[in-house]
């Protein structure tokens, strides 16, 4: 597909979001639609292919999570918002835990015995071999789309760590963009806005009117941003790692004395959950930078994974 091909697309899913709380989603939907286009052009319609037998509740259930229209065709990277689009629904109760992994605060590394089912090293495993073995389409077609948010969760760092704290839910933060109050939605969602928009519930009106921010513009150009540092990323190396490599990246990330997540006391790492984190523009600068690396290795792994399960 040519680059301005991709582009368009990429503009259209992004015209459809919600700006107030379509960062969340965009993290989930860059992964998924970077993933896409280092499929070859045969893999692409594999994909198409298998997307076009989602059961229509299942795609209107991605589109009004989405805000689209209830019809609208479902490409890889909305897809890839099924599986939170389905976390209200009693009857996929059973995947909540499959999001995270929670370790001991004295863990240093992720081991192979630290989770034997419901956590994300397990699904990602579980639903590879679904998309790569089942008969039935639509399992397969539901696999894909777990697949394509379990690789977007594992490299988000605070879906490796501490369930007393939540994943970093419980711990509270001023924010430096934006208006995430914890940590966990920092990342998730307020990380990826650039410095220049201000907007935060602590900024003066005047400041606000002067940080008037264009999502649409700033989302398509993060995507062509992402885009051309894939054409120089160690493509093979990222590709050359297991599901545990994965998860351990995230664990070092969330142990960094700077992430702000907990202090070290040797090898145990303490919550600061009990205290109110300012995080600065140098924070912001530092890990904003981290969590585009980590969107760009999970694009790359997933492609890989999709390109060798097909």
């Amino acid at each position: 597909m040519k680059p301005i091909l991709l582009l368009m697309t990429f503009i259209i899913f992004t015209l459809n979001s919600v700006p107030s709380w379509a960062l969340g989603k965009l993290g989930h939907q860059l992964v998924c639609q970077l993933s896409y286009d280092l499929l070859s052009t045969t893999e692409q319609q594999q994909l198409d292919d298998l997307l076009a037998k989602i059961p229509k509740q299942h795609q209107q259930s991605i589109n009004k999570y989405n805000r689209n229209d209830v019809n609208e065709k479902i490409s890889f990277a909305k897809s890839c918002l099924w599986a939170d689009a389905i976390k209200r629904d009693d009857s996929f109760s059973s995947f909540k835990k499959w999001h995270y992994i929670n370790v001991s605060r004295k863990s240093l590394e992720i081991q192979d015995n630290n989770c034997q089912k419901n956590c994300i090293t397990y699904a990602i495993k579980h639903h590879k071999n679904q998309l790569s073995a089942d008969n039935s389409q639509i399992n397969r077609v539901m696999a894909l789309m777990f697949l394509g948010h379990w690789l977007g969760d594992i490299h988000q760092p605070l879906h490796v760590s501490f369930a007393s704290d939540w994943g970093g839910n419980k711990n509270k933060v001023i924010p430096a963009v934006g208006e995430c109050e914890n940590l966990h939605w920092y990342w998730d969602e307020c990380l990826l806005y650039p410095l220049t928009k201000i907007g935060t519930k602590t900024s003066s009106k005047d400041e606000q009117n002067k940080a008037k921010f264009d999502n649409d513009k700033f989302k398509t150009e993060l995507y062509k941003s992402l885009s051309q540092q894939l054409t120089n990323a160690p493509i093979k190396q990222w590709q050359q790692s297991t599901v545990r490599d994965w998860a351990n990246e995230s664990l070092q990330l969330v142990r960094e004395h700077s992430f702000n997540y907990c202090q070290l006391d040797g090898n145990h790492c303490i919550s600061t959950e009990d205290k109110k984190i300012t995080l600065n523009k140098d924070y912001h600068q530092q890990y904003q930078e981290v969590l585009q690396q980590r969107i760009l290795q999970a694009a790359v792994r997933l492609s890989h994974v999709l390109s060798t399960t097909l």
